[in-house]
């Protein structure tokens, strides 16, 4: 009897705490991105990413904000890249807030643990850890990993798949299109650099610009490898 009555007061508190994490489901608007909630359609915010971020936020649809941390994006003195970020599986990743349809902001997103999937655009920078789809901002985007689009003045990303343009590019990994003045990969470039000044540690394609250097020469207007 009195094992019974144990495992009845606890299953009890188990349907408790799944209640307590059930997913809040939102239609058509949302003001609010608490824990564990789901908005279809527009989710606002005045101010945010001024706090810790909570956990299991999605948007499916459109993503607005007046007030985003990324106006401080262009202050930092190092940037948040992690170039031993390739060594993480996808798999493995948590994401706190994930994206999906068009995320704007004002001033910029800054959110080291997002999946945006979609497009995002930012009045002054913008940071996420994952971004399939378009990413815009007038001064500095940072993702860690991008397939698609990046587009500001400084463009910086570890695993990037697809194309950066801008005044700088920088990326660890670069697999696509690097077009800017100064065009830069630290360890690996597949695809195409075109600028001024183009630098790949590791190139497996073209540079165009006025000034090449990869590991195999140091040539003007154009240079090449094609082995690994």
């Amino acid at each position: 009897m009195k094992a019974f009555i144990i495992f009845f007061i606890l299953g009890l508190l188990g349907k408790g705490i799944v209640a307590q994490e059930r997913v809040k489901n939102y239609f058509p608007v949302s003001i609010s991105r608490a824990a564990n909630a789901k908005t279809n359609g527009v989710s606002i915010g005045l101010i945010t990413g001024l706090k810790e971020r909570q956990d299991n936020v999605t948007t499916n649809g459109l993503r607005l904000e007046l007030v985003g941390s990324g106006i401080f994006l262009p202050l930092i003195s190092k940037s948040p890249i992690s170039e031993d970020d390739f060594l993480i599986k996808f798999s493995e990743i948590k994401f706190t807030e994930k994206i999906n349809g068009i995320s704007i902001s004002a001033t910029g997103m800054v959110c080291a643990d997002c999946l945006v999937s979609g497009v995002a655009v930012g009045g002054v920078g913008q940071y996420s850890y994952a971004h399939n789809g378009i990413v815009v901002s007038v001064i500095m985007t940072v993702v860690e990993r991008q397939n698609g689009l990046q587009m500001s003045l400084f463009n910086d990303c570890n695993l990037m798949n697809g194309i950066q343009i801008g005044l700088s590019n920088s990326s660890v990994y670069s697999s696509g299109f690097q077009i800017g003045v100064l065009n830069k990969a630290f360890r690996r470039t597949s695809g195409i650099q075109i600028g001024v000044f183009n630098t790949s540690k590791d190139l497996n394609g073209f540079q165009i610009g006025v000034w090449n250097v990869n590991k195999k020469r140091k040539m003007p207007f154009i240079n090449w490898n094609f082995k690994n």
